[in-house]
């Protein structure tokens, strides 16, 4: 008997209700493709420049109630918090069963309280944080890295969203893996339209629906144009 297939997004990063947005998009991405849902929320410290951490369980039957789960793709908007989301996790074959795919802003976010010491800063560098992840791969755990840079695209920050949906949608799709629950484009876009914020000037929301669906193209079409192999470990794009 074939297993069900699965998909778990988890959301590290420092912020507030934006990534409860964000977590709400993905969710009505799978529910738009006939898929269920739920949300699992974790605001941790954001007001104060915290983490907090939202996870979006995807299934083919109804999700009820608070279920263990595992995650299969961390959705990082920097290095820093999608590195904390995988060495926290302890065990790495018990906490990602099926492998674990980190989809992040290659940039790293300085944190707003963090000062520098007499040894320099407390914070890694993006070479040193890249460094990490591929010594976890070395170690021969199930990991792939498929990092983007956001900053070349000229979008604000806001809509890094919509982005990185489109590089997580373009990349389940090209990995046609039976073990995930892919999220078609038509699906995905809907689910960001379906919580864009909506204006009194129908003109304005046309506008902003636009952007929103280009931005989610654009990051779609980032992932789908890189010409390296598929079995790629780590996919710089």
């Amino acid at each position: 008997m074939a297993k069900e297939k699965q998909l778990t997004i988890t959301n590290p990063s420092i912020g507030g209700s934006g990534y409860l947005t964000l977590s709400n998009i993905q969710a009505d991405a799978a529910i738009e493709a006939g898929f269920h849902a739920a949300v699992h929320q974790c605001r941790g410290l954001a007001q104060a420049g915290g983490p907090l951490c939202v996870d979006v369980m995807i299934r083919e039957h109804e999700v009820k109630g608070s279920v263990p789960h595992h995650v299969d793709y961390v959705n990082g908007f920097d290095l820093s918090e999608a590195w904390r989301a995988v060495y926290t996790a302890g065990d790495f074959k018990k906490s990602f069963p099926r492998g674990l795919t980190v989809v992040a802003d290659f940039y790293v976010d300085e944190p707003i309280l963090v000062t520098a010491s007499r040894k320099g800063p407390r914070y890694l560098t993006r070479d040193e944080y890249l460094k990490r992840f591929e010594e976890v791969i070395d170690q021969g755990h199930d990991l792939r890295l498929v990092f983007f840079d956001f900053k070349k695209h000229k979008f604000l920050t806001i809509m890094k969203g919509p982005f990185s949906l489109g590089v997580i949608a373009a990349d389940l799709d090209m990995r046609k893996d039976d073990r995930f629950i892919t999220l078609p484009k038509k699906a995905a876009i809907q689910g960001i339209l379906n919580n864009v914020p909506q204006k009194k000037d129908h003109a304005t929301n046309a506008k902003i629906m636009r952007l929103n669906r280009n931005v989610f193209e654009t990051g779609y079409a980032a992932r789908e144009q890189f010409t390296g192999s598929l079995n790629e470990r780590i996919i710089l794009i």
